[in-house]
């Protein structure tokens, strides 16, 4: 039987989730912006050839959370136009719920959520993959770079010497 989840809940199932994917993560969320405990399970399943396929919906990311994802092998970016979905599957479960994989979500929000388990509700986790993969064949896989963006001298009067990072995104 399906299971509701509270904020706490979809945090616990989320990362057992990941730690228990052998075969293939599927992770959608429009925003991404990753705590370390999810970069360190996230890598470790990178470290053991695991197929992860991440939706994104909105080009925010951040230099940091771009040079990190590049450096992990068997993680696949998409970006999918007008993405609001958020679920996380792997081959035995799957979670449907209100959280991004946003660290400031995780922690801050008030979430909902829904745990299906592939042997307990065949049908609804069936359908759940099922669109979960729809999403990711709509979606347009993404190279993605950060580059630092060179100030002109015109401009250096008028900002600080902080440095700039330009977001750029290839498609596949």
């Amino acid at each position: 039987m399906a299971k509701f989840l509270n904020t706490s809940a979809t945090n616990y199932y989320l990362e057992e989730l990941i730690k228990q994917t052998r075969e293939r993560l599927i992770i959608i969320s429009p925003f991404l912006k990753f705590n370390d405990r999810i970069k360190e399970l996230l890598a470790d399943k990178d470290r053991m050839k695991i197929d992860v396929r991440l939706v994104y919906g909105k080009s925010e990311l951040a230099p940091q959370e771009i040079n990190w994802l590049r450096s992990l092998e068997f993680v696949r970016t998409s970006f999918c136009q007008n993405l609001h979905a958020k679920c996380y599957v792997n081959e035995q479960a799957a979670i449907i719920t209100s959280m991004n994989l946003y660290d400031f979500s995780q922690v801050n929000n008030n979430e909902m959520g829904v745990y299906i388990q592939r042997e307990q509700e065949p049908d609804l986790y069936r359908e759940t993959y099922e669109e979960a993969q729809r999403l990711i064949r709509v979606s347009d896989q993404i190279r993605l770079s950060a580059e630092k963006v060179e100030e002109d001298e015109d401009n250096k009067d008028e900002k600080s010497s902080d440095d700039y990072s330009k977001l750029s995104t290839s498609r596949i």
